[in-house]
């Protein structure tokens, strides 16, 4: 059938050297028989390469022929001398072990982009990058206060005391644009934001119970801040988003299938950045004199706290049966799952570091 700019027809040629003869056999709609006539310079002659039975398309100049008689392309690719060129991909694709090379190969290609590539790219784009401003990445703790935090109920001379214990350590990081801020609405927690913003929580400062403490993990976010942690996650957030769109082809197409693997990846690098921070803090602790043992401590006061949150969360669930709440926990997520490193490896991880130390002052 025929399409809008489109004739069914049937190619005759002769003459490969310099030019070449083409004539197209026109089946009209009223079934009656003409022909089209066209010289073309034999260079310009090009064939599109075999792949499995999709229609091969030849170009003549300006003119452009779509056939399914593939013997017959043959025929012609061969009367140009160009066979072999043309057959290449179709013989490749059709032998079973240059298939599975190609798949292997591929997916080889996509595990390197994705955990080698893709991280070193966002780490030097976040590094170099002069269009990611702290100005433009200044407005995360206001869209974080729109949606998630609230007012700090901490009394000003609380807030004053915590502004001056980490105001030295601060200024020896000045070119991070570090400002400290204190915020409700969540549970124990401290954030830090692309634009130099730290925030501690109400409930994390309550929790903690020496100013080492509150230092060790004001530390740990200048580590997120020196190494572009946050700027480096969105970076790779939006390339592995692209990635998946470009191979589904649709963005509706995005879904749960493909959301796990990038939920999994991106957790994934949060814990190579927590352990990355982790090492930063005590290093500042060693550099400020400051017991690598309050890491440590306060690492595993969150850990409680968080335990007895879940506890209490699953003593308020009901159970399958109705009557009482279930001893088994409801949800757990396996390790690799978490944002965060395990605490006992997070603690383990400040022990070797602290044994490092030791061995160095002997």
């Amino acid at each position: 059938g025929s399409h809008s700019g489109q004739q069914t027809a049937c190619l005759h040629y002769s003459g490969a050297q310099d030019h070449m003869t083409c004539v197209f056999a026109l089946d009209s709609e009223v079934e009656r028989s003409s022909a089209l006539l066209l010289q073309v310079p034999t260079a310009e002659v090009r064939i599109t390469p075999r792949l499995g039975g999709t229609p091969r398309e030849i170009a003549l100049g300006d003119a452009l022929f779509v056939s399914e008689e593939h013997s017959a392309v043959e025929q012609f690719a061969d009367y140009l001398g160009q066979g072999q060129s043309a057959s290449m991909l179709h013989n490749i694709e059709s032998k079973l072990r240059y298939v599975f090379v190609a798949v292997a190969m591929t997916a080889l290609f996509a595990y390197w982009f994705v955990t080698t590539g893709m991280p070193a790219s966002a780490k030097w784009l976040a590094f170099n990058l002069p269009s990611i401003s702290s100005e433009y990445m200044g407005g995360t703790l206001a869209l974080l206060d729109e949606t998630h935090l609230e007012p700090s109920a901490l009394d000003e001379a609380r807030q004053q005391h915590i502004q001056d214990l980490v105001e030295p350590y601060r200024l020896q990081h000045e070119h991070l644009n570090a400002q400290l801020h204190f915020r409700s609405g969540m549970a124990a927690n401290a954030l830090a934001m692309p634009g130099g913003d730290i925030v501690f929580t109400d409930d994390f400062v309550k929790l903690v119970q020496a100013d080492q403490e509150l230092v060790a993990v004001y530390f740990h976010e200048l580590g997120h801040l020196q190494h572009k942690h946050m700027t480096r996650r969105l970076i790779q957030g939006s390339m592995l988003t692209v990635a998946l769109l470009m191979i589904t082809g649709d963005i509706d197409s995005f879904d749960l299938l493909t959301g796990i693997p990038t939920l999994l990846l991106d957790l994934s690098y949060s814990r190579e950045f927590e352990v990355e921070a982790d090492s930063y803090a005590l290093e500042q602790m060693h550099i400020a004199e400051i017991p690598l043992e309050h890491f440590s401590t306060v690492m595993q006061r969150l850990e409680d706290y968080y335990q007895e949150k879940d506890s209490a969360n699953e003593a308020d669930a009901p159970s399958e049966s109705g009557d009482k709440p279930s001893s088994e926990p409801l949800f757990s997520l396996p390790s690799f799952l978490s944002t965060h490193p395990a605490t006992h490896e997070r603690i383990k991880h400040s022990h070797r570091m602290i044994e490092q130390y030791q061995q160095k002052r002997d």
